[in-house]
């Protein structure tokens, strides 16, 4: 997930808004990484429902990369690219800053505890 969102910031740059908006290979490059998040969104909060009580904010923001997902692959004839230039910069952003700190929460709770010498 992290990689797509690395993605979409590679493939956008500092691209305007009037420049993204008429540049349909960038703006079909964005909406392939957004799917893959979606979809890789949908695949953690089934596998670990227990974020929903733990992080609920980045629970949200999951929920709402899926809904996107459908609308990208099952009604693409409703993409509007605006709103997908609004979610690569405004929710985006936010998703990567938490997906960071949910990563960094995990792997210290998973960090194996080394045993004081002599106990």
């Amino acid at each position: 997930m992290l990689e797509a969102i690395a993605n979409v910031k590679s493939d956008v740059g500092d691209m305007s808004k009037y420049a993204f908006l008429g540049d349909g290979k960038t703006q079909r490059a964005a909406i392939e990484s957004l799917i893959v998040i979606g979809e890789a969104s949908n695949k953690i909060m089934a596998l670990d429902p227990e974020i929903r009580q733990s992080a609920p904010s980045l629970w949200q923001n999951f929920n709402d990369a899926c809904d996107m997902r459908i609308v990208l692959t099952h009604e693409y004839f409703r993409v509007d690219a605006a709103v997908v230039w609004t979610t690569i910069k405004n929710n985006l952003p936010l998703l990567e800053a938490q997906l960071f700190e949910f990563v960094a929460i995990v792997n210290e709770a998973s960090k194996p505890t080394v045993p004081e010498p002599g106990k």
